[in-house]
């Protein structure tokens, strides 16, 4: 039998014991059942003097938690609201994405608001950013997967490709945007998981889509450039209208007539690849793979990207032995850093 230790003490929080054994969710139960008959006397005490209104809309200036919440009581003055839960921090209601200021650790405030996921963030090179996930509202208006925010942080209302699946990355160079991800259209086109967009502002076709059209035949998770080869990584096993397993080589150059296709670039890897970094003729890859490169690598590796060596896409050397998917990696200097579910 559950007792009532200390009714609403500690400011009208119960305290509800059963020799230590009760499960949680049990507690917060009772904690409701006392709260809620609180607060039906306090209802019926105040129901006479006037009627509460409440609005449809949710207050977005309202503190929320990073984890599920089970449970809630009110005090009786209605000041403090008690919340109980999975969560372990509670803070502003951001929203979806935010820049930091690395100074004060506090997010800028007057950053538009993304409803939804975001996957992928890179300047735009004047001070603004493109931003690419699974949301579809910035700033209060309709934008679908994949938006751009000016210098000034507001919302580019001249942008707008719209995808109809999620953006996973996102890649600028110069006046094009590389996108990868989940969909099935994107810039007004049917491309399917990867497109190039027009980036340049002054251009009647300001975030169409171009004629790159590898057409993969799964998700494009991860981009890396190096001058006019764009490698791919993902969940594909066709792309540029060549067999090939998770990794490839694009032809990224708009003059050229294999504009868009597959190069020999083929390191036919045995499963899926989530990131890639290019640092000179190496790129180093990250993933849920155990082989790739022609050798035994599990989930990173490092690969030749020189075009003119006889072990271009082969494995090099490098190989950390990872006991888990790498999900991320960034190069720096002499030293790799790699993230993902290894321990």
């Amino acid at each position: 039998m559950l007792s009532v230790e200390s009714a609403f003490s500690r400011r009208g929080l119960s305290v509800i014991s059963a020799g230590g054994k009760a499960p949680l969710l049990i507690r917060l139960t009772c904690v409701l059942l006392l709260a809620s008959a609180l607060l039906s006397l306090l209802s019926t005490n105040s129901s006479s003097s006037h009627a509460a209104t409440t609005s449809d809309e949710p207050d977005l200036s309202f503190w929320v938690t990073d984890g599920n919440v089970y449970a809630s009581l009110l005090s009786p003055d209605g000041r403090i609201l008690y919340l109980g839960g999975d969560f372990k921090n509670v803070g502003p209601n951001t929203g979806h994405g935010v820049p930091i200021d690395t100074v004060t650790g506090k997010p800028l405030p007057s950053f538009p608001r993304v409803e939804g996921d975001v996957y992928s963030c890179v300047p735009d090179g004047a001070g603004g950013w493109f931003i690419g996930g699974d949301f579809n509202e910035v700033a209060g208006v309709a934008r679908n997967r994949i938006a751009h925010i000016l210098p000034d942080l507001t919302l580019d209302g001249s942008f707008g490709p719209g995808a109809d699946g999620p953006v996973r990355t996102l890649l600028l160079s110069g006046n094009t945007l590389y996108a990868g991800g989940e969909f099935s259209s994107i810039g007004g086109q049917p491309l399917s998981y990867i497109v190039a967009l027009d980036a340049d502002p002054a251009s009647p076709a300001y975030g169409q889509a171009t004629g790159f059209k590898p057409g993969a035949d799964g998700s494009v998770w991860t981009l890396a450039l190096s001058g006019n080869t764009l490698y791919a990584g993902g969940g594909f096993t066709s792309i540029g209208g060549q067999p090939r397993d998770y990794i490839a080589a694009l032809d990224a150059d708009p003059a050229s007539p294999a504009y868009g296709q597959a190069t020999g670039f083929n390191p036919d890897a045995d499963s899926s690849v989530w990131t890639l970094a290019l640092t000179g003729d190496t790129l180093y890859v990250g993933g849920w793979f155990t082989s790739i490169g022609g050798q035994p690598r599990n989930r990173i590796a490092a690969l030749d990207a020189d075009p003119a060596s006889p072990a271009y896409g082969k494995a090099m050397g490098f190989n950390p032995d990872a006991n888990g998917a790498v999900l991320t990696i960034a190069h720096s200097g002499t030293t790799l850093y790699a993230g993902g579910l290894f321990n």
